[in-house]
């Protein structure tokens, strides 16, 4: 499933980014430029990086401006 539609970044590279060390939304837009643009990808990728590391919401980082 596209998780950024702007960038056409998928949940199955987000998953991958996250078991290569991305931690936070920070971390996402470096490696694969997820919420640059308009931002509504936020929440799927916060939910992608949870599902990965299994963390709460309240440990997640918030969406990068």
């Amino acid at each position: 499933m596209y998780v950024c539609v702007c960038l056409a970044v998928t949940e199955r590279q987000i998953h991958q980014a996250a078991r290569d060390g991305a931690k936070t939304l920070k971390d996402l837009r470096r490696d694969l430029g997820v919420t640059a643009e308009c931002g509504r990808c936020a929440t799927c990728a916060r939910q992608c990086l949870r599902d990965v590391h299994g963390t709460s919401m309240e440990e997640a980082s918030p969406a990068c401006a």
